[in-house]
């Protein structure tokens, strides 16, 4: 698959996002902001542009929920092990 096949969806996510609520919008505009960041790379193993959409939609909102990595498991090479208000002073 490539990028200019999620273009589509984008649009369409984009045109729903304006079509929420005040409050809601920049999420709308956080989720499409995600997919436009994409690269056809990125993109090669799916064939399908909403399972794309909603698995980098799902790994960019997991990143947030676990910045540290995944409980129980080892952190990523070269992502920060430091926890929030601890560490450097």
């Amino acid at each position: 698959m490539k990028r200019t096949e999620l273009d589509p969806l984008i649009f369409r996510w984009k045109k729903t996002t304006r079509a929420l609520k005040i409050h809601e919008q920049p999420y709308g505009r956080y989720i499409t902001d995600i997919l436009e960041q994409r690269t056809d790379a990125e993109l090669a193993r799916f064939s399908d542009p909403v399972e794309a959409a909603a698995f980098f939609c799902l790994l960019a909102l997991s990143k947030e929920v676990w910045p540290e990595g995944l409980p129980g498991r080892q952190p990523v090479p070269g992502q920060s092990t430091l926890v929030s208000g601890q560490g450097m002073t």
